[in-house]
């Protein structure tokens, strides 16, 4: 069910009946396309979110109960709402009938001015769908998107201009319909057109699937033609359109359609006669049917997204620095003939006493082989013998200083590739949008991102994660971090030197904690805590999967090195087939590849 005409009624009963009378507090503005109104209500005494999006594909207006991550510099939309509407006195809201507009009336009170009002319009056009402020006299404020005036838009959204209502897109609304009207309409069809494509043609207000509904009431299949339908049907089919004006006014039955899991696909303010029941759940109100669908398909749309971005940067980032492993690895095997080197230089030396100035070549023993085979070293005619052995000399050490720079860079990079699977096995973990923050503050402080630049926030600005904490049957703790930062904080700071810290080997996952007090660990409590190692790391769902423990107090975090990564050299290892029964009793699903 789109956020329709139809929602948008009995959603606007519902918002008066709880924001009628509710003073304004803070407005923030989260993204570029939302806005949330807070309304403290005197009685009963309770404190409301108001969510407002244009988002083209997810616009919507209904209440919320979480707090907003908000930017710390509010947009200059959000400073203008604060400015004129804080404080205020929400009147009423109420929608055009059969619009897709809602438009909350807000007294304040100003000091040059007394009391003023003004309306906060949102206009729910998909696409085209906008947010403005209008003064009492009509005028816009301002508005979330401005659009100067063109041959195709019509009207015109900036400051300073009266506001126009979007152009409605047809006479006539199941409000205003009389049936001389409607006979007219199809009168004049041709009789080649199907009806559901008149009624969408002609009247307005009526989103595809509630067309769909009232054809199905009315008994018509959606082929029908303007030619195939008698007098009586036609009368039957107005008696339906008419029908629904009047369940605008009723309080609606609000349901949720479930997908065959068991989770909210669309929701619906009236009965859906052609979907199966046993897939429809009600719900108290359209805010929670709204919350549940639209809101959340939102919210997991910007995760997603967040989540890809992420993902895609440290992908660039891993093939980026593998490619500058194979030229390392390319330039060792380059530096290994410093061996080479060496050898020419000290056999030289051996026949300095039968060489000349001039020669270009020495065939000399290589003593340094049991076979002792005859060897040829090329020489510079223009040096001395001395002075090409001199010369091999040079090249041995230059090639031996790069031989160890070259093996020194080779072994960051392997950290580095190795810290960059770690963030990519946390973005495979069960994470929440928070924890999502947490991973792009980390790839901001080590580079991998650029600083936004309107946010100049303290690093500790934001909100920290706790790891997860999971129960044995036992009641031992059990913690897991959910990224590099929380395995950092859990490993080197929370646990106790004598808690036994557990990790996959050599493979990239989360850092484990069990909580021992001081007490030995029980092995079923080991496996148990092996089986969480596994599952919040790249080996999820593998068999034979090694993990190694030791106690918190063996481990060492080298200086300078990334986030999450510790050296340890006392240690025991587990092999862990991953056990089901374990992960189910932690709500975990098991996965099998």
């Amino acid at each position: 069910m789109p956020f329709d005409a139809f929602a948008i009624a009995h959603l606007a009963k519902e918002l008066n009946k709880n924001l009628t009378n509710s003073r304004i507090g803070k407005i923030y503005q989260p993204d570029k396309e939302t806005i949330i109104v807070e309304a403290f209500h005197p009685f009963p005494r309770r404190e409301l979110q108001l969510l407002i999006t244009v988002h083209p594909r997810f616009y919507r207006a209904h209440l919320v109960t979480e707090k907003p991550v908000n930017p710390l510099r509010p947009p200059a939309f959000c400073m203008l709402l604060r400015k004129y509407l804080q404080g205020g006195r929400i009147i009423k809201l109420e929608q055009p009938p059969w619009e897709r507009i809602i438009r909350i009336q807000v007294e304040v009170y100003q000091p040059e001015a007394g009391l003023t009002m003004f309306s906060l319009i949102f206009e729910a056009m998909g696409p085209n769908s906008n947010l403005l402020l209008v003064n009492g006299d009509g005028i816009i404020v301002d508005a979330l998107r401005r659009f100067a005036e063109t041959p195709t838009r019509g009207r015109e959204i900036m400051p300073g201009k009266p506001y126009l209502p979007p152009p409605a897109p047809g006479l006539y609304h199941p409000g205003n319909l009389t049936w001389t009207a409607f006979e007219r309409i199809f009168q004049f069809s041709s009789g080649e057109q199907k009806i559901a494509t008149v009624l969408a043609k002609e009247l307005f207000g009526l989103s595809r699937p509630l067309q769909q509904e009232i054809l199905q009431r009315a008994g018509l299949p959606e082929t029908m033609t303007v030619a195939e339908a008698s007098a009586g049907l036609l009368q039957r089919l107005y008696d339906e359109v008419i029908a629904w004006h009047r369940r605008t006014m009723e309080d609606p039955v609000c349901l949720l359609y479930l997908d065959s899991s068991g989770s909210p696909r669309d929701f619906f303010p009236y009965q859906p006669i052609h979907l199966p029941a046993d897939r429809l759940k009600p719900v108290p109100d359209l805010n929670s049917a709204i919350v549940a669908t639209l809101h959340q398909r939102s919210q997991d749309a910007v995760y997603q997204h967040k989540r890809d971005q992420l993902k895609n940067t440290i992908r660039k980032a891993i093939k980026k620095a593998s490619k500058k492993r194979e030229k390392q690895r390319a330039e060792l095997a380059s530096a290994a003939d410093a061996d080479t080197y060496r050898l020419y230089g000290e056999l030289i030396a051996v026949h300095l006493h039968e060489m000349k100035r001039g020669q270009t070549e020495l065939v000399a023993t290589n003593y340094y082989q049991p076979e002792a085979p005859p060897i040829t070293i090329p020489l510079d005619p223009v040096l001395s013998p001395a002075a090409n052995s001199q010369l091999y000399y040079k090249k041995y050490n230059k090639a031996k200083k790069g031989q160890t720079k070259i093996r020194t860079q080779l072994e960051r990079t392997g950290v580095e590739l190795e810290y960059y699977a770690s963030l990519e096995n946390a973005l495979e973990n069960p994470l929440s949008y928070a924890d999502l923050l947490e991973i792009e503050a980390e790839m901001i402080e080590v580079g991998l991102l650029k600083k936004k630049k309107q946010s100049k926030e303290p690093s500790n600005a934001r909100v920290r994660n706790r790891p997860s904490l999971f129960r044995s049957v036992g009641g031992w703790e059990i913690l897991v971090g959910r990224n590099n930062k929380q395995n950092d904080q859990l490993t080197m700071k929370t646990a106790a030197a004598h808690d036994l810290w557990l990790h996959t080997q050599k493979i990239p996952g989360s850092h484990v904690i069990i909580r021992t007090q001081g007490k030995p660990v029980p092995p079923d409590v080991l496996v148990e805590a092996a089986n969480l190692a596994v599952y919040f790391s790249k080996a999820r769902g593998s068999s034979k999967v090694p993990v190694d423990y030791t106690e918190k107090r063996h481990l060492r975090k080298p200086a300078g090195a990334p986030p999450g990564f510790v050296v340890y050299n006392r240690y025991q290892t587990l092999r862990i087939d991953p056990d089901p029964e374990i992960l189910k009793r932690h709500g975990l699903k098991p996965i099998v590849e």
